[in-house]
């Protein structure tokens, strides 16, 4: 999935304007001015069109979490680096902990959203790449989650 579509379709179901994207992303140590992250909403034949860094997505994800669940656990070590890719199972995984989602609510997310996957398919989503069971998440599985997301968001 496109970077523009992407942060467009997470900013469309967790209701995210322009100014509170922006504050998320300087939680997610990245400092851009409000016309980037407007130009960032565009579609890609209008004049001020800019294209969404991968360092945006993950940014914008790292502030999503930190407002939402706050700083992590000092005991557990995270030292993990801020990935410089991004990739779908990193971006489910990242909404995932930032809403507080259990296995059985994505599930119902991505029904609502038109898909459906099993708790076991859903569980190899999120493990390591490293992992037997791992899964890739596809952009098919992505959008059913999001939309999925945006419609729980809108009913309540």
């Amino acid at each position: 999935m496109d970077n523009n579509d992407l942060i467009g379709r997470i900013r469309y179901a967790t209701r995210l304007d322009d100014a509170e994207c922006q504050r998320l992303l300087q939680l997610g140590a990245l400092s851009v001015d409000q016309d980037t992250v407007a130009a960032w909403r565009l579609k890609p034949d209008e004049a001020e069109f800019r294209a969404c860094p991968d360092k945006a997505i993950n940014a914008l994800l790292t502030g999503l979490v930190l407002d939402r669940r706050g700083p992590p656990d000092a005991s557990r070590g995270s030292s993990q680096k801020q990935p410089t890719s991004v990739d779908n199972n990193q971006v489910l995984k990242q909404l995932r902990i930032a809403l507080s989602l259990r296995t059985e609510s994505v599930q119902a997310l991505l029904i609502a959203g038109g898909g459906e996957l099993s708790k076991s398919e859903i569980n190899a989503l999120f493990r390591r790449p490293e992992a037997r069971n791992y899964r890739v998440c596809g952009d098919q599985v992505l959008r059913w989650f999001l939309t999925g997301l945006a419609r729980q968001r809108s009913s309540s």
